[in-house]
């Protein structure tokens, strides 16, 4: 088994991808809608959300990046757990670099976003892993 992935397990079905892909599907929705239509709505009231309407992007995508991945990865619940770190720090390394690059903006509330949407996706994969435990469990004598 590998660290992080194991691509014999790419192709192996498992009713867990489809979970994993339908959480990130629904992430990327939520996501969408936050930023196409929460977004501006918040901007046009002067709403004070606590910076959700400017790191919205953050907090859904990294839960839509770790789902996605793990779905595609097919990964045991270790990998899983390690996926959403590093995906996690790389998200935050590039809101670091942000300042380096044409156009780039740092910005706290994104860190602090992704951080939010790293600990939302850790108790996620927990619950879809204790599930399928406790499913396999009732299934099995």
């Amino acid at each position: 088994m590998g660290w992080l992935i194991t691509p014999p397990r790419f192709l192996i079905p498992d009713p867990r991808r489809l979970v994993f892909l339908l959480v990130g599907v629904g992430a990327f929705v939520a996501t969408e809608f936050g930023r196409h239509i929460y977004r501006p709505w918040a901007y046009a009231r002067g709403l004070s959300d606590f910076g959700l309407a400017d790191s919205v992007g953050n907090l859904g995508g990294i839960i839509v990046q770790i789902f996605i991945s793990v779905a595609v990865f097919n990964a045991t619940r270790q990998q899983s757990f390690r996926i959403a770190a590093f995906v996690s720090l790389g998200f935050v390394a590039y809101e670091f670099m942000q300042p380096y690059l044409p156009k780039g903006v740092f910005d706290w509330w994104d860190v602090a976003a992704t951080a939010l949407g790293y600990a939302i996706s850790c108790v996620v994969l927990w619950v879809i892993w204790r599930l399928g435990d406790m499913r396999k469990d009732r299934l099995d004598p």
